[in-house]
């Protein structure tokens, strides 16, 4: 199945930035399914819904998935196997002999629909499940200064997850930007007097990488930089 599939802090990305426009047109492009689960769905529309400082968020991101935009992927996979997945990860570190919860589980059943479908990518801005597939020594310092205190790495554990997420490919808010910064969508942004104004072209893409960033998107100022002389 060609899919994308999505986690909450993305498309939170997108809604908080009004760039979730750009989602349509790189549907078009990318001709498959953008898929999301039902617990990323509590988190983005039924729980904002509720709320009076979200509601507008939550109003816009469900008008999207009754567009069809974004579909809903049922997770197949037992509930039993889903935790047993949540429990791994969240046991992948410890400290004082204490196993530290690094993931929820949202992240998890995302996960596991990405398993299932054997999508093309994982949609996720938050870096701690990224760090956990793709480096999680990176990852060990990142909650050592975070949570002030040694960290120990359960290595069986660690290499068991890697092992069930290694064909997994990650993604994150401001890869999808780029993509449609390079096929000209943001440029209506630049287009006064329906004048493209070329000499703003490096600044819409920086703009765009940094407000993402400062919402929530898990890129390093170097990481920008390299995108920024790919242009």
């Amino acid at each position: 199945m060609r899919a994308l599939v999505f986690d909450t802090g993305s498309i939170i990305s997108l809604v908080t930035n009004n760039l979730l426009w750009i989602l349509p047109p790189l549907k078009k492009q990318f001709r498959g399914d953008f898929l999301i689960s039902e617990a990323v769905k509590g988190e983005i529309i039924d729980h904002p819904l509720k709320t009076k400082k979200f509601k507008l968020e939550g109003l816009i991101i469900q008008d999207y998935l009754r567009e069809g935009v974004f579909s809903m992927a049922k997770n197949i996979y037992s509930s039993k196997k889903t935790d047993e997945l949540l429990n791994l990860a969240n046991s992948c570190f410890n400290t004082r002999n204490h196993p530290v919860k690094i993931v929820d589980r949202a992240e998890i059943e995302t996960l596991m629909i990405v398993l299932e479908n054997k999508a093309a990518a994982m949609v996720i801005d938050e870096r701690t499940l990224r760090l956990l597939i793709e480096n999680p020594e990176k990852l060990q310092k990142v909650l050592e200064s975070r949570l002030h205190t040694k960290m120990e790495i359960n290595k069986r554990n660690v290499a068991k997850f890697r092992e069930m997420t290694k064909y997994i490919k990650i993604i994150r808010s401001t890869e999808l930007a780029y993509a449609a910064y390079k096929l000209d969508l943001l440029n209506k942004y630049i287009t006064a007097n329906k004048v493209l104004d070329k000499t703003l072209k490096k600044e819409l893409l920086e703009g765009t990488l940094w407000a993402l960033k400062l919402k929530g998107c898990s890129i390093s100022s170097e990481e920008i930089n390299e995108v920024l002389k790919m242009g």
